[in-house]
């Protein structure tokens, strides 16, 4: 075949593929043939338009609906890390049948080295990994991650891009000649915690950029499943609970960043759910105002801990962040209406929820099975990401707990599924 026919077959395949993936978005019927994986010219080739992701049994899901636990990683992947940081956590979900897949940290640095520049490769590695190493292929969740544990150092972009460090436009920093960030500080150095000044309108035009970039890449891809924004009480926390405060930061203006980003998402994911663990700004007003946005805008409500059902009966809700609150109808500053029966959340189940004394004043740590009650009767959660844990771990002295330990917590997973699985109703 000359190139001229092998050019006109390549549109005609892609023709194709663009009118079979538009009646799978608006739910209808086609009898277009499958559309190839490749469209080649020359021996040159580029991806041709992605099939539709399977929808968890309805053809008419506009998103992409796979419900049930994950497993969730234990390790934050910065600049600095690879898919080798994670592969052994990562192949422990061989021949887990009732482990839907896998949730990542990755931070903003790792990301996005240079300024509009990407490197989707570590996602990309982990996500070929998923599909093509186990018994069955796996799902990807991915978290944004936008904060650092320690001291930010002076040439760290393990978190935060340099570009962003380096602008002045970005906002100051308690570290003079440093930008674009905010946390613990003395004597005008970084001592601890800080994170992303994402409420500074000029950084959340970056971390738009981002995620459009994300689901331009992502959103296609029938295996990935959901992308999530880390808790917006981190932002808070740097910027006023931890020595100096910004004096850029206010919780209304976090909040409109935070709903230009959640839009900019969807916008951007329009196959896949966004999640936003939404738990505490500076006053509960913002996080309430907050969760009853999310809800009329199709993002998830996400969270960052999770309780047994016997800590919520003993102990009640009050304890929980705004956000859980609100959705459960029972926040006392303006979240008073049940917002489950519009929704479900996708929420974080991490080691000091299963392990360690973190919790011990309310009841914890609770076992999966408690746990999983809680979402099933509380949370109504459809998603579930559980930390993996080698066992060896320690948490403010108190070793991992047998039960917690993904060898054993696996299997207690498979035998207590979760039930709010039905296709949300606030979704498209």
């Amino acid at each position: 075949m000359n190139k001229a026919n092998t050019m006109g077959a390549a549109v005609l395949r892609a023709t194709a593929a663009v009118v079979a993936v538009l009646a799978w978005g608006q739910g209808a019927a086609t009898t277009q043939p499958t559309p190839p994986p490749q469209i080649c010219v020359d021996n040159q080739c580029t991806a041709s338009v992605i099939q539709p992701p399977p929808s968890g049994g309805s053809g008419s899901h506009v998103v992409k609906w796979n419900p049930g636990h994950y497993m969730g990683s234990n390790t934050v992947l910065n600049s600095n890390r690879t898919i080798g940081s994670v592969q052994a956590e990562m192949d422990d979900i061989n021949n887990q049948d009732a482990i839907q897949g896998y949730r990542i940290f990755i931070t903003w640095g790792a990301l996005e080295p240079t300024q509009g520049n990407y490197d989707f490769s570590t996602v990309d590695a982990i996500l070929k990994r998923l599909t093509t190493a186990y018994n069955k292929p796996k799902r990807l969740v991915m978290m944004l991650w936008i904060y650092g544990q320690g001291a930010i150092g002076q040439n760290d972009s393990g978190v935060i891009p340099m570009y962003i460090q380096q602008g002045s436009s970005y906002g100051a920093s308690p570290v003079a000649g440093r930008y674009g960030w905010w946390g613990q500080n003395s004597g005008g150095a970084s001592t601890g915690m800080y994170a992303v000044a994402a409420y500074n309108p000029a950084v959340m035009d970056r971390l738009i950029a981002l995620v459009q970039a994300l689901g331009k890449h992502l959103d296609g891809n029938p295996y990935f499943e959901a992308f999530d924004m880390q808790e917006d009480a981190t932002i808070a926390q740097a910027a006023t609970g931890m020595g100096s405060s910004d004096p850029n930061y206010s919780d209304a203006g976090w909040l409109a960043q935070l709903q230009r980003f959640l839009t900019a998402a969807t916008a951007a994911f329009p196959h896949t759910s966004v999640i936003m663990d939404n738990s505490w700004f500076d006053r509960p007003a913002p996080g309430v105002a907050l969760e009853k946005w999310m809800v009329a805008n199709r993002i998830a409500p996400g969270s960052s801990d999770v309780w047994g059902q016997t800590g919520i009966d003993t102990y009640g809700t009050s304890h929980l962040s705004d956000g859980m609150q609100t959705l459960m109808g029972v926040d006392q500053n303006g979240g008073l209406v049940d917002l489950r029966p519009q929704t479900r959340a996708m929420v974080q189940v991490e080691g000091p929820d299963i392990f360690g004394p973190y919790f011990g004043q309310y009841g914890g740590p609770w076992s999966p099975v408690d746990i999983v009650n809680g979402l099933n009767q509380s949370y109504w959660a459809s998603h579930a990401f559980w930390t993996h844990l080698f066992g060896s771990e320690i948490f403010r002295g108190a070793p991992v707990v047998p039960a917690a330990k993904w060898t054993n917590l696996a299997p207690a997973l498979a035998a207590h599924p979760l039930i709010h699985t039905d296709y949300p109703p606030n979704y498209p």
